[in-house]
């Protein structure tokens, strides 16, 4: 079922899909290999998943919070966190 749910997905974002069907292209797509993708849905775009589960639902809950209360979104909030853990250390 979930296979028949992507392909609903794709076929309604997916300029490929709609029209050539390669093989190829469909074989390096994030929907086919989420672990190692050239693009998603013919455009370039990257993705992460990113999964909170039990003890750590608490985590999740105050990025929800500090994000809301910085006016950004989730994804938005978690982008500002990671350009700030990967700009260059001054020394």
């Amino acid at each position: 079922m979930y296979f028949t749910g992507v392909i609903r997905v794709i076929d309604s974002i997916c300029e490929h899909w709609q029209s050539l069907k390669k093989k190829e292209i469909c074989l390096s797509c994030y929907w086919a290999h989420p672990e190692d993708y050239a693009h998603v849905a013919m455009r370039q775009v990257r993705r992460v998943d990113l999964i909170w589960q039990n003890k750590k639902v608490e985590q999740y809950e105050r990025i929800k919070s500090d994000a809301k209360a910085s006016g950004k979104t989730i994804p938005e909030f978690i982008k500002k966190i990671i350009e700030k853990a990967l700009k260059p250390k001054k020394t």
